[in-house]
C-alpha cells in the first residue's frame, strides 16, 4: 500500500472503477477499470498500465465535439410524441 500523493495522509487501495472520458468526440465509459483510490481524500488514479492498454483501442483523449447536440434522450420529444411500440398497453391512455 502507498501513501496518497495528494493528501499525504490516506492510503491508496486498488479498486475497480468506471472510467469515463471523451475519446474522438465520443463519450466513452469503461466499467471495472483498475484504479487506485485514497481512503481519506477520495483521490482516484486510473492504473497507468491498464490505461496504456486501453488507449490504443479507443483513441486519445479529446475535447467534446461542440457540433453534436448535448441534450438528454428524453428532452427531444414532448410527452405526446414519445415513441412506443405496438405492444405498449398504456398507449391508449396516453393519447386520450
Amino acid at each position: 500500500m502507498r501513501t496518497c500523493p495528494h493528501c499525504r495522509t490516506g492510503t491508496l487501495h486498488a479498486r475497480p472503477v468506471n472510467y469515463a472520458n471523451w475519446h474522438g468526440g465520443q463519450y466513452v465509459i469503461v466499467p471495472n477499470m483498475p484504479a487506485w483510490l485514497c481512503d481519506v481524500c477520495a483521490l482516484c488514479r486510473i492504473d497507468p498500465e491498464a490505461l496504456r492498454r486501453l488507449l490504443p483501442l479507443i483513441g486519445p483523449v479529446t475535447q467534446p465535439d461542440p457540433a453534436q447536440p448535448r441534450r438528454a434522450w428524453g428532452a427531444q420529444w414532448s410527452a405526446n410524441e414519445l415513441p412506443y411500440d405496438e405492444s405498449d398497453p398504456d398507449r391508449d391512455r396516453r393519447t386520450a
